[in-house]
């Protein structure tokens, strides 16, 4: 009998229903448990800052400052930082968005009139493309703008969706702040929750998944930076209008791996298209180019290894994440895989027999 269970317990069908069931699990308490990612989230990011404010010393060194207050300072900084990013980006930038949803109209006039003509200053001196071929590349122009549609639609969605669900999000703050100020005892509480036995594993499988997720978030954050600061600026060199809203773009793909630079180019593309057709070129050239430089330099320095998902992985993990919540789902995909992965690492191929010390591995 005993072995029949332990024969259950690591075939395949079981794992898998496992899975499925916790999955299911998980979905169903999706809104239950949003702020409390939520919470998680800002408490890693906000876990250096409040360790960096408790390294300060006061009166020669001999006082340093108390946990409590290091993350009520770190909660403050967050909070100017913040009030600044409200004033000086955001309100520019929903007053961009509007422009641009103003003239979004005008601009696919323009681009569909003229079809290919508009782009030349004399079209009689050139030969005509082929009526196949002006055909394609409207049916292509149609994609891109229905495409940016559908981006605009859903980034207005999920900010409706937020500002509905304010008052559970109220409560992010305050779990952040316990989840900075005891996290010892509540990860001490989680693996008290199993059998002796068990709890090593427990207590390995917690501080694994703690370590991706800080690194996920903390390289994210870096890297979202970056892209907005340099889409913003180079946008704006190259005179295209609305930088900010690019940038915002640009910062949002960033968090969505793979596609996310699609997504943010094909917009910024498309405006350039339809304001000025040799600066498509450019914008195009120039988003290849930084993209290029975050995939190959910038993402492997920052992020490290931690987040090890083969892009099949990480597509299929977007799919179905945009497919359940929209963009927000896309946003919490990511790291959702990653602890799926880290609990396929640990769990899918162990047993009950005690794993060999290192120096019987070499042994071997």
């Amino acid at each position: 009998m005993i072995k029949s269970i332990k024969l259950l317990r690591h075939s395949t069908t079981f794992k898998l229903a496992v899975a499925a069931g916790v999955s299911f699990v998980l979905y169903e308490l999706a809104a239950f448990l949003f702020p409390i990612l939520l919470a998680i989230g800002l408490a890693f990011a906000l876990y250096p800052v409040s360790n960096m404010f408790s390294r300060i010393t006061v009166g020669q060194g001999q006082i340093h400052l108390s946990r409590v207050v290091a993350i009520i300072l770190a909660f403050m900084a967050f909070g100017l930082f913040m009030f600044f990013a409200v004033t000086f980006i955001l309100l520019p930038l929903f007053g961009q968005i509007n422009d641009l949803v103003a003239r979004l109209p005008d601009y696919t006039t323009k681009v569909e009139s003229g079809s290919l003509e508009w782009l030349l200053k004399d079209p009689s001196q050139y030969p005509r493309l082929p009526y196949n071929f002006e055909t394609l590349i409207d049916d292509a122009m149609s994609w891109i703008m229905g495409f940016m549609g559908g981006i605009l639609r859903n980034l207005f969605k999920s900010t409706i969706d937020i500002i509905a669900n304010l008052v559970g999000l109220i409560v992010v703050p305050f779990l952040a702040f316990y989840f900075l100020k005891d996290w010892r005892e509540l990860r001490l509480m989680m693996i008290n929750l199993f059998t002796y036995d068990t709890q090593p594993k427990v207590a390995h499988i917690l501080d694994e998944i703690g370590r991706t997720l800080s690194a996920y978030i903390r390289g994210l954050g870096k890297l979202s930076l970056i892209a907005g600061v340099c889409i913003t600026v180079g946008v704006a060199m190259l005179g295209i209008q609305f930088p900010l809203v690019f940038g915002f773009l640009a910062v949002m793909a960033e968090t969505v791996p793979v596609v996310g630079p699609l997504m943010g180019a094909v917009p910024a593309v498309f405006i350039a298209y339809s304001q000025n057709t040799a600066s498509a070129f450019s914008v195009a050239l120039f988003y290849l180019v930084f993209y290029q430089i975050d995939g190959n330099i910038l993402m492997p320095r920052i992020m490290g290894s931690k987040i090890d998902l083969h892009p099949v992985v990480l597509i299929l993990s977007l799919l179905i994440g945009a497919k359940l919540y929209g963009i927000l789902g896309m946003l919490f995909a990511v790291p959702v895989a990653a602890v799926y992965r880290v609990f396929y690492k640990e769990l899918w191929h162990s047993s009950d027999e005690p794993r060999p010390t290192e120096n019987e591995q070499q042994k071997r």
